[in-house]
């Protein structure tokens, strides 16, 4: 049941941000599909590779360990994914900077939200099995933030120039974004 709880809530949010990057850009006839490729790129580069930590409930203090580990893993993936989409700067079409500063702002709340359970996680006196499931369960709190999370591109392409051009862009047609 923690495993479940704990895997549905993170790994859900991983999945978007990573399905968010696509992949394989260059896209150049059109400055907006450009850009959406070199986001895609970004994008999957930072989600790539996170695997959820194995949990043993009977080994509380280990399991509690693993499980903050991975969740200090996810915000640092969340964070540069954060710091690629800065890189690719505003969207080249009307209101481009308001649609990246929305995407950045939940993405921030994501990673607030990764951060605050990892930490919650680190700091709780696990001993057994008992202390464990509390202690996840005050994670799965923070994390409620998260369960909603689709990721940077659902945010950006509620602006339907950048939906057109994600649509377009090769690398994240690839992924059907």
């Amino acid at each position: 049941m923690i495993r479940r709880l704990i895997i549905g809530t993170v790994l859900a949010s991983v999945t978007a941000a990573a399905a968010a990057g696509c992949g394989g850009g260059g896209d150049k006839a059109k400055p907006e599909v450009a850009w959406a490729g070199k986001v895609c790129d970004g994008v999957t580069a930072s989600g790539a590779g996170l695997s959820f930590p194995q949990i043993d409930p009977k080994d509380g203090a280990k399991s509690a360990k693993a499980l903050a580990g991975f969740l200090t893993a996810m915000e640092k993936r969340l964070q540069a994914m954060e710091t690629r989409l800065q890189g690719a700067g505003a969207p080249p079409v009307g209101n481009g900077q308001a649609a990246l500063n929305t995407a950045l702002a939940n993405l921030r709340g994501t990673e607030s939200a990764v951060r605050t359970a990892s930490t919650g996680l680190a700091k709780a006196k696990v001993t057994d099995a008992k202390s464990f499931r509390a202690a996840v369960t005050e994670a799965g709190q923070a994390m409620r933030k998260v369960q909603t999370y689709q990721g940077p591109t659902k945010d950006l392409r509620a602006d339907p120039a950048l939906a057109k051009a994600f649509d377009q862009a090769g690398s994240c047609k690839t992924h059907q974004l």
